[in-house]
């Protein structure tokens, strides 16, 4: 996986313009955008294999079965823009990216965003969970144990959706199951939410 970094000449018309000149280069080149995702694009090539292109602000994320892929995606972006090649990445978007050559594993971790949260709650020396929420825990709306402030649970109701969303998928049930108690958040939800961050 390389990181390609595109100069662009900072105007806010140089911006907009980008991604649609951007896209048709890729286009003629053969890649196709992701119907999902309007900043991922694929391309196949029968010798080179399949080469994954993922753009953001003025960055490419190149990544293929084979180098020899990848090299040709930078050649051909490298003969319409002035390019960077940034080398393997290590950290996009805050995460950091760690590899397994050996065998084939690609890891994104967040350990920043996931620190900086433990320390807003004040949860940074807890013992970690082995699980984000216990098996059998039922959680409903009773009225009783209203929290004062609900906007700190939804704070770190949102904080958690961010991160199963990026980096921990693991923790995506229990989120969802305590994003139903935005808008009446009790003390036992916050318990539960304190429980998926630990």
């Amino acid at each position: 996986m390389r990181r390609l970094s595109l100069d662009l000449y900072g105007t806010k018309q140089a911006g907009r313009l980008w991604g649609i000149k951007i896209k048709e280069e890729l286009e003629q080149m053969g890649a196709t955008r992701s119907t999902v995702d309007p900043c991922l694009y694929e391309w196949h090539h029968p010798v080179h294999g399949r080469v994954f292109i993922l753009m953001y602000v003025d960055d490419l994320i190149v990544a293929g079965e084979r180098l020899v892929g990848v090299e040709a995606i930078k050649r051909g972006v490298s003969a319409k823009f002035e390019v960077r090649d940034m080398g393997e990445v290590k950290e996009c978007i805050g995460m950091k990216v760690m590899r397994d050559k050996k065998t084939k594993k690609l890891t994104l971790i967040n350990p920043g965003h996931a620190m900086a949260l433990l320390m807003a709650f004040g949860m940074d020396t807890c013992t970690p969970n082995e699980t984000a929420m216990a098996s059998g825990v039922k959680l409903s709306n009773t009225g009783e144990d209203p929290l004062p402030d609900g906007n700190r649970y939804a704070e770190l109701v949102g904080f958690l959706l961010y991160v199963s969303t990026k980096t921990r998928p693991d923790i995506t049930f229990a989120v969802g199951v305590l994003s139903r108690f935005m808008s009446c958040p009790e003390q036992d939800h916050m318990r539960a939410a304190k429980g998926v961050l630990r």
